[in-house]
């Protein structure tokens, strides 16, 4: 059952609440970047999830969003980002455009190697098209999947924060 049709099935139960935000972690999209892909304030969202009263059309929008990313999901090329949660974070959107084509990104949090590898096939079982990960697990991935893996390398700005920081704890 896709999951508008699992929100609109809890609205005659106490589960609404739940299920919204059940559906909002696996869509992996935070409550303020459902706001803005579906026009409805972030404090009208915020009331929703706290189980305030709210309009039919506040309602409708929200179901017209998760319909949006469902169909996203279904006709978008996916592309996995393996890493930690805490990298995972600083992407702002799913949905990015490159050439004039988009995609939708796929993530996958993972902090050992063995979860990386673990995450690489099961995103190559989903039907993800490639894979961003870290250098240092990218030689592993590309041994266990047969679709193109790409790596992330941090810019020196990063690099040189990170001496800074140890270096002040030395």
């Amino acid at each position: 059952m896709k999951a508008h049709q699992r929100l609109l099935l809890s609205l005659d139960s106490d589960n609404f609440i739940d299920e919204f935000k059940k559906i909002l972690l696996e869509l992996n999209v935070p409550l303020k970047e459902f706001s803005e892909l579906s026009d409805i304030p972030y404090s009208t969202l915020y009331k929703v999830i706290q189980g305030r009263d709210f309009r039919i059309s506040t309602l409708l929008k929200i179901i017209d969003t998760i319909k949006t990313f469902e169909q996203a999901d279904n006709e978008l090329d996916k592309i996995a980002v393996i890493a930690a949660r805490p990298a995972l974070n600083q992407i702002q959107h799913k949905i990015f455009s490159v050439n004039g084509k988009d995609y939708l990104l796929k993530e996958y949090p993972s902090n050992t190697l063995e979860e990386c590898i673990t995450a690489s096939i099961q995103a190559e079982r989903e039907g993800v098209k490639a894979i961003i990960c870290a250098p240092i697990v990218s030689s592993s991935i590309e041994k266990v999947v047969r679709i193109p893996v790409a790596v992330v390398i941090p810019k020196k700005e990063e690099f040189i924060n990170a001496l800074e920081i140890v270096a002040n704890k030395i």
